[in-house]
């Protein structure tokens, strides 16, 4: 749904995007990450043509952004990470004036008005003067602007910025329902708790280049050579635990304190079920033992090479 190709982008001396290929299909919620000054922005504005690359190509639904720019905007909602809003109009007015604008059929703007409304959750507010919004209500009707057309393809430039937990929570569901009606959805941020246990794929940026991209599952597996294992205890069985952990095969770095502890293992499921066994068979009374998943900051850390902004 999304294509970019060998996408370049030079100011002067400055390389800010690098040679970036990348392919995101249908209803997927991709998460590009990176510290500031990464290449995000230049990218996303690249991809719904602001920005005329320096060179490669950027397909919105299969349609050339720079050669049909027109036809590839009706596929495109936008948000950047400061947006204007008319701040005297009302709410409902301010969506009829970009629905207009995005050319939706006349005979439908009442209906489509009403309906993002709903979907954005500002039905108290419908006839509220935008400048009295707060910061979260004024980024759910800039999403609401940004699908009245009813786009394939969402990109969003840092959309939580500046927002309080429940206004993230509340942007978090509001993608997430976006996506179950096909959306495809592309999220920039540098704040990695904001993308976790939401984002499908994530491509890490550094230095206008992508360092890694990928569905989270096969990114994680292609970084993770070992397992990080939880255990805890109870008694005291710190030595009869340490002792066995030691002298196992797949088992490394491991750190036991006060009950619980952590250990890397690289053997297969039936051999961790093996030393799960044979640790209860020595007397260890174990009360947890589970994979510490890893996240979305781990894998930033390992292959990104700035500390996380």
């Amino acid at each position: 749904m999304l294509e970019l190709i060998h996408l370049h982008k030079e100011y002067d001396e400055l390389v800010a995007v690098q040679d970036l290929s990348l392919k995101i299909p249908q209803g997927e919620i991709f998460g590009l990450i990176g510290p500031n000054g990464a290449g995000k922005t230049t990218t996303i504005r690249m991809a719904c043509g602001l920005l005329a690359p320096t060179g490669g190509r950027a397909l919105v639904n299969g349609i050339d952004v720079a050669e049909e720019p027109e036809r590839a905007l009706q596929s495109i909602g936008y948000l950047s990470d400061f947006f204007a809003v008319y701040e005297d109009l009302k709410v409902w007015e301010y969506l009829d004036y970009f629905a207009h604008a995005y050319k939706v059929n006349e005979a439908e703007i009442p209906a489509r008005v009403t309906e993002v409304i709903g979907q954005v959750a500002l039905e108290v507010k419908r006839d509220a003067l935008i400048r009295g919004l707060s910061r979260g209500m004024k980024q759910r009707l800039g999403i609401a602007r940004a699908i009245i057309h009813r786009p394939k393809v969402l990109l969003l430039d840092e959309p939580a910025s500046g927002l309080d937990p429940k206004a993230r929570l509340d942007l978090r569901n509001l993608l997430r329902r976006l996506r179950d009606q096909c959306t495809t959805i592309l999220i920039s941020s540098h704040i990695l708790t904001e993308l976790e246990g939401f984002c499908t794929s994530i491509g890490i940026m550094e230095k206008g280049r992508m360092v890694r991209s990928g569905r989270i599952e096969d990114v994680t597996a292609a970084e993770t050579l070992a397992r990080k294992l939880r255990i805890a205890w109870l008694g005291e069985a710190t030595a009869v635990l340490e002792e066995n952990l030691k002298v196992q095969p797949h088992v490394s770095e491991v750190q036991l304190d006060m009950g619980v502890g952590t250990f890397q293992f690289s053997g297969s499921d039936e051999e961790l079920a093996t030393l799960l066994a044979e640790l209860i068979a020595a007397g260890v009374r174990v009360s947890t033992f589970a994979e510490i998943k890893q996240t979305v900051e781990d894998l930033y850390m390992k292959l990104s090479k700035h500390e996380v902004m």
